[in-house]
């Protein structure tokens, strides 16, 4: 076993999971060094509009499309995640569907929180390579060497192009599947340009043909070419689990399914003459899903690293030094904190592992 004064672990990525396991191992005494190109935990200050949705009470299985790995992975670790937030001051407060903030409703103090548990400075760069020599391994050739690396660099979600890239995966022989934007809204070529900014609560069903694929009630919005909204935002992650695409649909239900005399009180006044104009029914307000919008404007992304390609502790099967975390993996949530609370879980994990081994 290697000896807590000489191991060395390289963590790719400050974000949710590598800004909180490096925490752990400073608590740990353990060496370590943090990359990440760019802005440090952006999808946390991100999270809950600025408030940090920093994880969720309530666990259920299509929370995580009933990906076993995911709902072992928090189920097993999330009261240790939840005292370890206590013991770092990050004390949070819950809403009825079991949403947890902190109590600042402020993810800038999040954040704050996490980097003044940490004495080293992150590393501004872009990984290019891991490479393995002598069971030891080096990042960009240049920094190293480290016993143990983990890969936690997120997705190209609410990123800009270009993007970042992913070449080490290839390199290192790891399988993944290609990232699609997810937690995001739908284009669509029906003609709604006069609706922009309207805001209207609705039942929304997903269909593909005659298929349903998942009905949720909440608020939408509607834009220029598409409609986003926190319950659109969940049925792109059920559209990401459709193997084709095509012939897909939304179908709101404006009174949800009451029957009103009139419904100009019902419903937005923008919406109501839209709706009259065009003999449309206000049980079944149709819009043809032409495509997502882009990864700057995704929450998360699904796709990733192929969960066939790890253990049930997050080490690679083929390299048990190397560990994957987060977003990075091929597991992507619904709203509600579900995406963070999986990272910080594995970040828990990960930790444990390292510990065991001292």
């Amino acid at each position: 076993m290697k000896r807590i004064d000489t191991m060395r672990i390289g963590i790719i990525g400050a974000g949710a999971s590598g800004l909180l396991l490096a925490t752990k191992l400073e608590k740990l005494n353990i060496d370590y060094m943090l990359f990440n190109k760019g802005k440090v935990g952006r999808k946390i200050l991100a999270s809950g509009n600025g408030k940090c949705n920093i994880s969720n009470e309530k666990i259920f299985d299509e929370a995580y499309h009933n990906n076993p790995l995911a709902l072992k992975i928090v189920k097993e670790n999330q009261k240790c995640l939840f005292d370890y937030f206590s013991s770092l001051h990050i004390y949070t407060k819950t809403d009825n569907e079991g949403r947890m903030y902190p109590i600042s409703e402020s993810s800038q103090s999040v954040l704050n929180i996490l980097l003044k548990n940490i004495s080293k400075k992150v590393i501004d760069i872009e990984v290019d390579s891991i490479k393995k020599h002598k069971n030891e391994y080096y990042i960009n050739e240049g920094y190293g060497p480290f016993d143990k690396i983990v890969i936690a660099t997120g997705s190209i979600a609410s990123f800009k192009r270009p993007y970042y890239n992913y070449d080490y995966l290839d390199m290192l022989e790891i399988k993944h599947k290609p990232f699609l934007p997810s937690l995001v809204g739908f284009m669509t070529n029906r003609k709604i340009k006069v609706l922009s900014g309207v805001r209207q609560k609705a039942m929304v069903s997903l269909y593909q043909k005659d298929k349903l694929i998942h009905s949720e009630y909440g608020e939408i919005i509607l834009k220029d070419n598409g409609i986003s909204g926190i319950v659109i935002l969940n049925m792109s992650s059920y559209y990401n689990q459709l193997s084709s695409k095509a012939n897909c649909y939304l179908d709101i239900d404006f009174s949800y399914q009451m029957d009103y005399q009139d419904t100009e009180s019902i419903i937005n006044p923008k919406l109501y003459e839209y709706i009259k104009e065009n003999h449309i029914s206000i049980h079944h307000f149709q819009l043809p899903i032409t495509g997502l919008y882009d990864f700057e404007f995704a929450q998360v992304a699904s796709g990733g690293v192929l969960i066939d390609e790890i253990d049930s502790n997050l080490r690679l099967k083929k390299d048990k030094n190397i560990f994957l975390a987060g977003e990075v993996l091929d597991v992507d949530g619904l709203c509600g904190g579900y995406n963070l609370m999986f990272a910080f879980s594995c970040a828990i994990l990960i930790a444990k592992e390292i510990e065991n081994e001292i």
